[in-house]
């Protein structure tokens, strides 16, 4: 990984499948170790793999595909998900998925002093609470995204929709990190 790329370690998704369904007579009909329900979040989770992708699935036919760190494994798990709904009988009306959130890493191959940090980026914009996060969380104005900084000088991006987009977010953060002479 050189210095402004970022790593990709968790892809959630939105998908709808267009109609109600019976969550819980979906997971009696295909058994643990497939899927479960769980009742408190009224929702039935699905895996393939027992250390595999998750899809969380509502009775409003919501799902989350979550867990990949690929764009392609995602399709591949959500084609997956979308035969195992059709074997089990049920027909879908209007598929939709769409990416939600993109989590990455990223390393500024610095130790970062993240009190100089919080107050170089704007109090307004970061938090920085050690006895709570041994972290700082900067927010930068004008997007979703969250940067979460540490003082090792890791850095994990979240809030943003692509790979690209988490990269732009980690280069903006070594530009000001080098216009604050910190890296």
């Amino acid at each position: 990984m050189t210095e402004s790329e970022v790593k990709v370690v968790n892809i959630a998704a939105l998908g709808t499948l267009g109609i109600k369904v019976d969550i819980e007579q979906i997971v009696e009909d295909a058994g643990p170790p497939v899927a479960n329900f769980d009742p408190e979040y009224n929702a039935a989770f699905v895996r393939f793999e027992e250390h595999g992708e998750l899809i969380i699935l509502y009775t409003s036919g919501k799902y989350i595909p979550c867990g990949g760190d690929e764009f392609e494994r995602m399709h591949q798990v959500n084609a997956e998900f979308l035969d195992f709904i059709a074997n089990l009988g049920i027909t879908v009306d209007e598929l939709t998925l769409e990416v939600k959130n993109v989590v990455s890493v990223g390393n500024l191959h610095h130790e970062i002093d993240l009190n100089t940090l919080t107050i170089g980026l704007d109090l307004e914009q970061t938090e920085c609470e050690p006895e709570q996060f041994l972290g700082l969380v900067y927010r930068p104005s004008g997007t979703r995204c969250i940067l979460l900084v540490f003082v090792s000088g890791k850095v994990v991006i979240t809030g943003r929709r692509s790979e690209e987009e988490d990269n732009q977010a980690f280069k903006s953060l070594q530009s000001k990190l080098e216009g604050l002479e910190l890296i």
